[in-house]
């Protein structure tokens, strides 16, 4: 174990030495080729709208801070911006015939001009200019997300992207009060929480597809894990994208239903701090804060630090009290507008009860136990600590290519005492249990280098993405296992002892992949664009068991691309078609003990995007997706068998944005239709994939007043239902579906402070949120409360 330690540090030193390297090469370029012309370029999609919209979706794009006093002469509308253009053109572009102009400052600051007629101070030059606050852009309060960088890696306007993508942004997460990723995730269609694995971590089915996996910042949890080590605290989280569909062609492994990646808060240029505490029901308690600012004279050094502890006592009965920590600093270093060097480090730590959740009854179809039980005991605990550094460079070599490299490096540790359900003896009351400790000691190196080159071939353009990824995932394994007392699960009693165990498996397991890949996005014309991309994994699997079966080493490759196309009839309007693939490895093992092919999927999408008004958007899609090689375990034995096929086909809409001043919506609805369609036993040909509804949908609004007496008053309230979802494979039990009624309120008690009330589930209905098998079956919470005040600074 201390030489693998070891090993591991020498890797992220070669890692992070690597990377500085890199970032002072390219320090080194900065001095050496810095020119005062020289200017920024990307790609702007911005149709005509109102002015302040425009400038929003401009200093989303780019990054610039537009500064402006007061209101912006009523009416003015901006000119239609697209195409690859710098900074300076796009900007002018947008001002051409509104009267208005601009000035560049230091540290990234454009500052509006308004002519002589609007009242201001007086400049140098006789022109009246408004005084300086910063506009409200991507972080303010509007549900409305213009970009994007998950579906591309590159910066691209969501309408220019051929397959739909979703944003649940910070101010949706704030005004809910959610404190998990499930609740950040019910406000996009087609997602469900899948299980908790026992209540360790959530995962989630998308497109009617589990996946255990998904990304921080662009990188993909470690590939030896089999869930996610921690839960994720959204004191640290400034958005919530997901990609659907495959994404193997950008992020390698993965399951074709889509792709979760989670973007971490920045530092910013401007001092700012906040203090949020949240006291709710049973038993909720949690104290959040954050600080960012610049550090130095001119802003090019910044910094955030945030920090979150919360602890629940949970609406089961007699489960014990759950706790979780969370500290994360980033520090961003922009030594020119060309160059920026970041390295991000944060710690989560949570203790949790072990909770398998609610068993079908006797008769194998429905659960008649009260949903407050619980099945294990006070010392079934789940114990898990994880920290994850992050360091990367990137700079814009020339006005035409860009350079970025990333190492990140995590780190996590877990023990859990888990008493697992095994099902109901022949009185149909009494339940087996068996108890495992279990350790997970996990480490996983992410290697990246890519560069991005922006070109014309005659009247055609091109951003091409090319690049490189090297990881190293690491898992060192033990358990040991005994059966222990059983349980009646209508009258539950307490105090079954640790009973000795028996050592069952102690092994290392060693995943590396290299990765290499290209993406072509292709400008037509203004109305029609392309994108197409190809990438090639390279994977190896090793086991080494000390103790239990041996299990074959593996290696192979997979080739996964996509192909999409867009029409833009007119700005505020995107059709487009896109088809991708998937893979996924497999570690399970077939009867001749010899590992299972890997997992495969396609997917053929079309939709349309739109923008409704200048600050409301939808997307509306259709798709279908089919996935080969599908591994089931086998009953009571270690063995795994392929399914054959599945197939999940359907259709969605997603609606986020601000209907009016003060009027914020986020809403879906989907459609799936998720089933086996292939397999040795033609029983289970047709079977519903497990967990997936037909329907589902979501609705969260809110209205905050924005004159007169009731000014900082803010209303919201949401529904969110969820149709019959299917509990087994192979023998289907069916969960009812059910609807949540949520609302809220809020006041602005003065400019510093505010304070806000959320109810959830007000109609108290009872309800099962996630399934898994019949002995995994996690319900939701009954009506509670939740109660926050936030200072801010």
């Amino acid at each position: 174990m201390n030489m693998l330690r070891k090993i591991g540090s020498r890797m992220v030193g070669v890692g992070l030495g690597w990377t500085l390297l890199t970032s002072t090469s390219l320090v080194a370029v900065v001095s050496a080729a810095q020119a005062q012309e020289a200017a920024r370029v990307h790609n702007f999609s911005i149709p005509s709208q109102n002015i302040a919209a425009a400038l929003v979706r401009y200093s989303s794009l780019t990054g610039i801070n537009i500064v402006y006093d007061g209101s912006l002469p009523a009416g003015t509308r901006s000119n239609t911006v697209s195409g690859r253009l710098s900074d300076q053109q796009a900007l002018g572009q947008l001002f051409s015939g509104s009267g208005l102009t601009y000035r560049f400052g230091a540290n990234d600051t454009v500052t509006i001009i308004a002519p002589a007629t609007t009242s201001g101070g007086v400049a140098a030059d006789g022109t009246t200019m408004l005084g300086t606050i910063t506009v409200e852009g991507e972080n303010g309060r509007s549900y409305a997300a213009a970009d994007s960088s998950v579906g591309t890696r590159t910066d691209t306007p969501l309408r220019d992207v051929p397959q739909s993508i979703q944003v649940v942004k910070r101010s949706v997460i704030t005004d809910q009060q959610a404190t998990t990723l499930t609740q950040a995730l019910q406000n996009v269609s087609n997602v469900q929480q899948s299980n908790t694995g026992a209540n360790r971590a959530e995962t989630f089915i998308t497109r009617g597809f589990s996946s255990n996996n998904y990304a921080i910042d662009g990188s993909v949890l470690n590939a030896t894990g089999s869930r996610p080590e921690v839960n994720p605290d959204l004191a640290g989280v400034e958005r919530v994208e997901v990609l659907k569909g495959p994404a193997s062609v950008l992020y390698g492994r993965g399951e074709p239903g889509g792709l979760i990646n989670i973007v971490t808060r920045r530092p910013t240029t401007t001092p700012t701090a906040e203090v949020t505490t949240q006291f709710g029901s049973f038993g909720f308690r949690r104290a959040e804060a954050t600080a960012s600012g610049p550090l130095n004279d001119d802003a090019s050094l910044t910094g955030r630090i945030t920090g979150a502890a919360q602890r629940e006592e949970g609406f089961v009965e007699n489960r014990p009290d759950s706790e979780r920590q969370y500290i994360g600093g980033v520090l961003e270093w922009n030594p020119d507008e060309d160059t920026k060097v970041s390295l991000s480090i944060d710690h989560t730590r949570q203790e949790q009860p072990y909770d398998r959740g609610l068993v079908v009854g006797p008769d194998n179809k429905i659960i008649d136990v009260p949903y407050d039980s619980y099945f294990g005991e006070d010392w079934s605990m789940v114990n898990s600590r994880k920290t994850r550094i992050s360091l990367s460079a990137e700079h814009q070599t020339t006005d035409w290519l860009k350079l970025r490299s990333t190492v990140r490096y995590d780190d996590a540790y877990t023990t859990d005492t888990g008493i697992d359900l095994r099902g109901l003896q022949s009185d149909g009351r009494t339940l087996n249990r068996r108890y495992t400790d279990r350790i997970e000691d996990m480490h996983n190196l992410d290697l990246q280098f890519e560069g991005i080159m922006t070109f014309d071939t005659g009247s055609i353009g091109h951003t091409v993405l090319a690049g490189v990824q090297h990881t190293r995932s690491h898992m060192d394994f033990w358990s040991a296992r005994a059966n222990i007392a059983p349980i009646d699960i209508y009258n539950p009693v307490y105090g079954a002892p640790m009973t000795p165990t028996t050592l069952e498996n102690v092994y290392s397991q060693d995943i590396l992949a290299s990765s290499v890949y290209l993406q072509d996005q292709i400008e037509f014309s203004d109305q029609w664009k392309g994108l197409v991309g190809f990438r090639y994994d390279h994977f190896d699997h090793t086991v080494e068991h000390r103790v239990g079966d041996e299990e074959p080493p593996f290696e192979g490759g997979a080739l996964t691309w996509r192909a999409g196309l867009v029409y833009q009839p007119t700005d505020r309007l995107s059709f487009y078609t896109s088809y991708a693939t998937s893979f996924m490895p497999q570690s399970a093992l077939g009867t001749d003990r010899q590992v299972l092919d890997p997992e495969k999927g396609w997917q053929v999408e079309a939709g349309v995007k739109a923008d409704l008004t200048d600050r409301l958007s939808a997307t509306f899609s259709v798709f279908h997706i089919t996935k080969d090689n599908v591994a089931v375990s086998i009953e009571d034995t270690d063995f795994s068998r392929l399914v054959g096929q599945q197939r999940s086909r359907g259709a969605e809409i997603d609606i986020t944005g601000e209907i009016a001043d003060g009027w914020q919506v986020i809403a879906s609805l989907g459609y799936v239709d998720a089933e086996v369609t292939k397999d040795d036993n033609p029983a289970y040909v047709g079977n519903r994939l497990i967990g997936t509804p037909y329907w589902s949908g979501s609705l969260w609004t809110t209205y905050e007043f924005q004159t007169g007496k009731l000014e900082g008053l803010k209303l919201g309230a949401g529904i969110t239902a969820v149709g019959e979802r299917a509990g087994d494979l192979e023998e289907p039990f069916y969960i009812d579906g059910y609807y949540r009624v949520d609302a809220a309120i809020s006041y602005k008690i003065s400019d510093n402070l505010n304070f806000s009330l959320v109810g959830r589930n007000l109609t108290d209905e009872k309800y099962i949120e996630s399934t898994a098998s019949r002995t995994e079956n996690h319900p939701g919470a009954p009506i509670n409360f939740m109660a926050a005040l936030k200072a801010s600074f």
